[in-house]
C-alpha cells in the first residue's frame, strides 16, 4: 500500500520557479517554430521558382502543417513532464523553507524525509543535524551521513583574491 503521508498533493507548488520553467518551454517552442519556419521559407525561395514570399506559406502549410499541428498537441505533455520534474526539486525546498521559519520561531521540528525520487537528499540530513543540534539533540559523531565542511575538498580557485 502506498503510504499517502508521502505524497505531495499539488505539482504545482513554487509558482515562481515552475511557473519560470514552463514559461521558458513555451518561448523555447515559439522560437524553435519560428526558427524553423525562416529556414524554411529562406530554403524555398532560395531553390523554388522565383516569385513573392508570401506565395511560400501556402505550400509550407500544406507541407509542413502536420508537424506544426503534431508540435503544438505535444506541448501540453512537455509543459506537464516539466511542471512534474520540477515539482521533484521545489516540492522539498518548499518544505525545508516551511521547516527552516518553524524553527525559526522555536517550534519543535520532526526530521525531513523526502520521497525517494526527490532531490536534495543531502540538504534534508545536513537540515536534519543542524536541528539536532539546535534542539539540543546531539548526533552521535560516529553515525553522521554528511560530510564535514573540512572533510570537502576546496573548490578550485577557492582563497584567490
Amino acid at each position: 500500500m502506498i503510504d499517502k503521508k508521502r505524497l505531495r498533493k499539488h505539482l504545482f507548488v513554487d509558482p515562481h520557479v515552475q511557473g519560470a520553467l514552463v514559461w521558458r518551454v513555451i518561448m523555447y517552442w515559439f522560437l524553435c517554430l519560428g526558427t524553423a519556419i525562416v529556414m524554411l521559407l529562406c530554403w524555398r525561395m532560395l531553390t523554388g521558382p522565383a516569385r513573392m514570399f508570401y506565395t511560400h506559406f501556402d505550400d509550407m502549410w500544406f507541407h509542413y502543417g502536420p508537424a506544426l499541428i503534431a508540435s503544438l498537441l505535444l506541448l501540453p505533455l512537455v509543459v506537464a513532464d516539466i511542471i512534474r520534474l520540477s515539482n521533484r526539486f521545489t516540492g522539498p525546498m518548499v518544505r525545508l523553507r516551511r521547516e527552516m521559519r518553524a524553527l525559526a520561531r522555536g517550534e519543535q521540528v520532526e526530521p525531513l524525509r523526502f520521497r525517494d525520487d526527490d532531490f536534495w537528499h543531502e540538504f534534508a540530513e545536513e537540515f536534519n543535524a543542524v536541528v539536532a543540534r539546535v534542539q539540543g539533540d546531539r548526533p552521535n559523531p560516529s553515525s553522521r551521513t554528511f560530510p564535514d565542511a573540512q572533510d570537502e575538498p576546496e573548490p578550485v580557485g577557492a582563497g584567490i583574491e
